[in-house]
């Protein structure tokens, strides 16, 4: 993980404590931007009943998605704040044919100077797009807007890129079976306790020879920030070795915000080349897309990790949320993996209800969003930045929206514990969901007493489920190589979920979309429960260098049923795709 961006959560990632200063590009003052001003909501309501209908099993609405139009609906404003934003801007001279209202949005295209006359602030052209305090915004309006971002105009999403020799597996004379190279891994069970392969999880998590359809409609969408590029060749060099079931397989790349992919061993990939790897090998044959996206986020409420709002950065959470809210139906993913994440006290609680709230309406949509719940336990430098510096544990955004499913990791297999640094917790921003109540409330009930006061006993708690995380084999500057963290579990259990919408495809039912309320309806009957070991942190350290607090044998323990640092546990393919056609949810007599 790198300091001065706090990015995905990779044990192998580079750490820069010193991070390099940006050079600033003299912009042209007729530079045309585009600035979005998104509005606060008239209601959370309307999102959170239409959730709850949508993604409860046990409602009569489960699985009658949305279209994009009524999800963006659900956040609509009230009228007198997009009139009051509207007429700040025409007031600033902005004309109304610039000005477009966009439901919880408010878009304006407009030259950088006139921008920097608005907010106060300078334009930094390579930094792509930018997002900024509400405070900078008049008073008169700041109550009415919930976050602010400009970005070049020209950097719109740019066409699907896919390689060119790209096949299908009923088309290739060269198509290896499934079942005999999964016959011929049983002989590298051994080999599993200490390194981790598409091979390994298949057979620990009863995937066994399961294949899905390749349609474009179940589409796992991966999520690539801070330049990490994603390579085609190392993708095939990994399948050759490691999934050769696969070894006709390919990915797409998108370009969102002026994202790119660029091809090559000198471009930074390891992010990057173990999410596509593990989504494509563990999918077999759902189609996997990469979002190369741009932007970098300077609205940071600095903490002893991140000290420099200036020239560090966090990822662009709104681009990409707003990206794919904006896709039309047939152009969604049904699943999408996010292996980056930072200290949830880092954003501004406006900002992390904007993205959270976009996830929701994703899931309103049928996409279900899987992002990695952190390396760092119950946080690294365990120091609230609210002036006070009080001492207390961290936990990870966006793993902490309530509207993601937050993956944990494990290690081992004879039997499978809890990794250490598996991260997890309780959300000081989202309060707890009502699905989570029984579950976590059970939890604090037995064992909260024992870091009370460090933690808020009444937040979201994460993770929700966990999977495999250390020493994972994968393909990177063109050579063998190992990975720990979160960041690779999430790929992993996000193909799986795809892979249960095939099966529910097969017949007629739509996609999973929102899991949580599911997971949490059916808890561990489909989950290996994890119950040996336990997270640490808050030992002194910080991404800075700075001192931090110290919180003696601060962690969370592994336990029976759901806990802060696995989850509800491993996922057992063949019982969620149980699950998930609804036969367990019969009262028992």
């Amino acid at each position: 993980m790198k300091a001065s961006c706090l990015l995905f959560f990779g044990i192998t990632a580079q750490v820069t404590a010193n991070p390099v200063k940006q050079r600033e590009e003299t912009r042209q003052p007729e530079q045309i931007v585009k600035l979005s001003v998104a509005l606060q909501p008239k209601s959370r309501q309307l999102l959170e009943q239409a959730l709850d209908n949508l993604s409860s099993p046990s409602s009569s609405r489960y699985g009658q998605y949305l279209g994009r139009e009524a999800a963006k609906a659900l956040l609509r404003p009230r009228q007198t704040s997009t009139d009051a934003v509207q007429r700040w801007l025409s007031q600033a001279g902005i004309p109304a044919g610039h000005i477009l209202t966009d439901e919880q949005f408010v878009h304006v295209q407009t030259n950088a100077e006139r921008v920097e006359a608005l907010l106060g602030v300078h334009y930094n052209a390579t930094r792509g797009s930018q997002t900024f305090a509400v405070s900078s915004l008049p008073q008169s309006i700041q109550d009415h807007v919930m976050t602010i971002q400009y970005a070049p105009a020209h950097r719109k999403t740019a066409c699907t890129v896919v390689k060119a020799n790209i096949s299908s597996p009923g088309a290739d004379p060269k198509y290896h079976p499934l079942d005999q190279h999964l016959t011929n891994a049983r002989i590298e069970w051994e080999r599993c306790k200490t390194e981790i392969t598409p091979a390994c999880l298949r057979k620990l998590y009863h995937v066994g020879d399961y294949r899905a359809r390749h349609e474009e409609k179940n589409l796992v969408g991966v999520a690539g920030f801070d330049g990490q590029a994603a390579q085609y060749h190392e993708l095939g060099e990994f399948l050759h070795r490691f999934a050769p079931y696969s070894a006709n397989l390919n990915f797409s790349i998108v370009s969102v915000y002026g994202g790119t992919s660029p091809q090559g061993t000198n471009f930074p990939s390891s992010e990057a080349n173990q999410d596509v790897q593990y989504a494509v090998a563990m999918g077999q044959n759902v189609p996997v897309r990469f979002y190369a996206t741009g932007g970098r986020n300077h609205d940071i409420v600095p903490d002893l990790d991140l000290v420099d709002p200036v020239n560090q950065y966090l990822e662009p959470y709104l681009e990409f949320a707003g990206h794919l809210l904006n896709l039309t139906d047939d152009k969604l993913p049904s699943v999408v993996s996010i292996s980056y994440g930072a200290n949830e006290q880092l954003f501004p609680k406006p900002y992390a209800q904007q993205v959270c709230d976009m996830f929701g309406q994703l899931g309103t949509r049928g996409v279900s969003i899987i992002v990695s719940s952190g390396d760092f336990g119950p946080g690294l430098s365990c120091q609230a930045n609210d002036g006070a510096k009080t001492t207390k544990f961290i936990p990870s955004f966006p793993a902490t929206c309530p509207y993601v499913t937050s993956v944990g990791s494990t290690q081992g297999i004879s039997p499978e514990i809890a990794a250490n640094f598996s991260a997890g917790g309780f959300s000081d921003y989202f309060a707890r969901p009502k699905w989570q109540d029984e579950a976590v409330g059970g939890y604090l009930r037995l064992h909260g007493s024992e870091w009370k006061g460090y933690y808020n006993p009444r937040g979201r708690g994460f993770p929700d489920v966990a999977a495999q995380g250390v020493n994972y084999r994968f393909w990177n500057h063109g050579k063998s190589d190992l990975t720990t963290g979160t960041s690779v579990s999430t790929p992993v259990f996000a193909a799986l979920i795809a892979l249960l919408n095939d099966n529910r495809s097969k017949s007629g039912l739509p996609p999973m979309g929102f899991l949580n309320p599911w997971i949490y309806s059916i808890g561990n009957r489909a989950f290996t429960d994890i119950t040996e070991s336990k997270s640490m942190g808050c030992q002194g350290e910080s991404f800075s260098g700075l001192p931090s607090p110290v919180i003696p044998n601060a962690g969370w323990n592994a336990v029976e049923g759901w806990d802060p640092v696995s989850g509800w546990g491993t996922p057992l393919f063949d019982k969620m795709m149980s699950a998930s056609c609804g036969d367990v949810y019969e009262v028992e007599s």
